[in-house]
């Protein structure tokens, strides 16, 4: 049976792409389109691109590309219409509708090379997708390959430090496709939507002058330094009060018990308060953000370490950008190393950095082998 699967997303785009594959798809597409001009589809050759309309003269304007004698994509107008008619035309003539992320699975055998076309096609940067075509283009698998073949030549001690670093970079692989989210806390007014329209360059939170107006969870995602970074704005922390300003706070709290890193936004015009203080000890990982600098006035008082910034006007901002990549991402990987990037490899890994230490080399092997490389290892130990 002849599939469909359309290759374009739902939304609108200025182009919309269908693939059709299986026994008998020139002749199938040929009873539906019509090449513009006086060529005849009988006459057309595998690797050409063909314009002409779908259905009949004067039809959907769509391009034909032949890609084999049963393989052919059809791109037509993005719209939501164009790419329907087409769609409907192909179920009528008994094509059966796949969906891309079945149809990439089905054509990679190879388990890591599978996960990795998913992971690419939902990479937010260009920093992320370079690392995801590292291990597309087989830096996880050699790796992988390379602590069968130690354990096999019975080198535990080197398989197990290959395990080690790749297990060291497994958070970071975990962060390439969903990002990093930072969480900023801090009492109301303190600047905090501010400080996360001018990160992301926009006015992406509303900023009214009346403290407290924000107490729902806004997020945006942006990208520093080529990394995804989702940023949160919370509501302002403060004392007991109204019902719906407590579950806010509840949600601030929540927000940041789960974040990356935690922004904590303080107003420099005023004192530093043992309530903040209270709010460190409870994230002790948070990064100090020590806002409206410029309307500080003589003020001395202790205060941590922190980023000073005026958001209002994005001074100090790249040395926070600076600081926030610092304590999220971290130091990535040089080129070409190899990074798990799905819970799935990081526990196949961890599995077997387990039966190392309890001197099960080759049940190790086989575990990554039928796990990562497809097949068992099947290393036999003399006994």
């Amino acid at each position: 049976m002849n599939r469909v699967i359309p290759l374009s997303a739902t939304g609108y785009a200025a182009l919309a792409c269908l693939r059709v594959e299986g026994p008998g798809t020139w002749d199938l597409v040929g009873r539906h389109f019509f090449p513009n001009g006086s060529l005849e589809w009988s006459r057309c050759q595998k690797g050409a691109l063909i314009f002409g309309h779908w259905e009949r003269k004067g039809g959907e304007e769509v391009v034909i590309s032949l890609l084999a004698t049963d393989a052919v994509e059809i791109h037509c107008h993005g719209g939501a219409v164009s790419r329907n008619l087409l769609l409907a035309s192909l179920l009528e003539a008994d094509c059966q509708l796949m969906q891309w992320e079945e149809w990439i699975s089905q054509g990679s055998a190879d388990p890591i090379e599978r996960v990795a076309k998913l992971a690419l096609s939902k990479a937010k940067t260009k920093r992320v997708a370079m690392i995801l075509i590292d291990q597309l283009h087989g830096a996880l698998r050699k790796t992988i390959k390379h602590v069968v073949d130690r354990l096999a030549n019975q080198d535990v001690a080197s398989a197990a430090t290959s395990l080690e670093t790749l297990l060291a970079r497994e958070d970071f692989g975990a962060h390439l496709v969903v990002g990093w989210r930072v969480v900023l806390i801090g009492y109301p007014n303190a600047g905090k939507s501010s400080l996360i329209n001018a990160l992301l360059g926009y006015q992406r939170s509303i900023v009214l002058s009346e403290p407290g107006t924000t107490r729902d969870v806004l997020t945006a995602t942006t990208a520093l330094e080529g990394w995804p970074i989702e940023l949160v704005d919370t509501a302002g922390l403060r004392s007991p009060g109204e019902l719906l300003e407590e579950a806010g706070m509840q949600l601030t709290v929540q927000e940041a018990s789960r974040a990356d890193l935690v922004l904590l936004v303080s107003d420099a015009s005023q004192d530093w308060t043992t309530e903040e203080d209270r709010w460190l000890c409870q994230f002790p990982n948070a990064l100090v953000v020590h806002n409206k600098q410029d309307l500080v006035r003589g003020r001395v008082g202790r205060r941590p370490e922190g980023v000073e910034t005026v958001a209002v006007c994005s001074e100090g901002l790249e040395a926070l950008c600076s600081q926030i990549i610092h304590r999220t991402v971290g130091s990535p990987p040089a080129d070409g190393m190899a990074v798990p990037f799905t819970a799935s490899q990081s526990m196949a890994i961890r599995v077997a950095r387990t039966l190392l230490d309890k001197e099960k080399p080759a049940e190790a092997a086989d575990h990554l082998g039928a796990a990562l490389l497809g097949k068992s290892a099947n290393i036999h130990q003399d006994t």
